[in-house]
């Protein structure tokens, strides 16, 4: 089970460090960003993106969509002095209380640490005008494979044709779906765990890395992954687009 705590103050931890740390995030961001547009057309009154952490696809968003008004919400509250919005939701987005009607709600590299994405997925639709589009990304079960396989640790992430079945039982229409492969190379098994540790990734980790258990951790990264002194580390992101239909009622 996770816990909502550990996850916010790891983050709030990673804010300062987050943006010059996140190649892939920022280049997801901007590729959900590519493909909502293809979707999203028109003028919005009101806006929510779910996750905006230190704003790397805040700023593309409210920089690139006729939106009136940003609403944009965060685990961590410490995060509303990152973002400029017209308003900050702060807390856990899955308990959090939603009384706006939105025409576009959207998030970036979010929902992946969502307990019940059902239920979510559900308040979501309630609030979201008729003909509204969600659009966000998360992973494949794929993603940081070379860490889970070395440690055991990682998420559970559902598959496409899961999110594609969860959508479709709460109401949303799937309008697109697109997963992909982002390979970063670092000098050293300490860097790639740097990255995570500097992009809050390292959510889920109870166990402390002991010396005898980081000189084990390299040798096995560096004996199974290792190619030419560089040491890879794969994101497998995966992006949706969907709407409330039409006919909704």
């Amino acid at each position: 089970m996770l816990c909502k705590t550990d996850i916010a103050r790891r983050f709030t931890r990673a804010l300062p460090s987050y943006a010059q740390n996140a190649p892939a995030q920022t280049q997801i961001a901007g590729k959900l960003l590519t493909l909502l547009k293809q979707q999203f057309s028109g003028e919005a009154a009101c806006a929510l993106e779910i996750g905006c952490g230190s704003g790397i696809y805040s700023d593309l968003l409210q920089s690139n969509l006729p939106v009136r008004e940003w609403h944009v919400n965060d685990l961590s509250t410490a995060c509303e002095a990152w973002v400029s919005a017209h308003r900050f939701l702060g807390g856990d987005i899955e308990t959090l209380a939603l009384n706006t009607q939105y025409d576009l709600i959207t998030s970036s590299s979010t929902f992946q640490w969502l307990a019940e994405p059902a239920a979510l997925l559900r308040k979501l639709n309630a609030c979201l005008n008729t003909g509204g589009i969600l659009a966000f990304s998360t992973f494949t079960p794929e993603n940081l494979f070379q860490i889970k396989s070395l440690t055991g640790a990682g998420l559970d992430y559902p598959t496409e044709q899961e999110w594609r079945r969860l959508l479709l039982n709460c109401g949303f229409h799937v309008c697109h779906t697109e997963s992909e492969s982002l390979t970063l190379h670092f000098d050293s098994p300490l860097a790639v765990l740097q990255h995570l540790k500097y992009t809050g990734v390292t959510a889920t980790q109870k166990q402390m890395w002991t010396k005898s258990r980081m000189q084990h951790f390299a040798e096995a990264y560096r004996n199974r992954y290792a190619t030419d002194g560089r040491y890879p580390l794969t994101y497998t992101p995966l992006y949706i687009v969907a709407q409330k239909p039409l006919n909704t009622p």
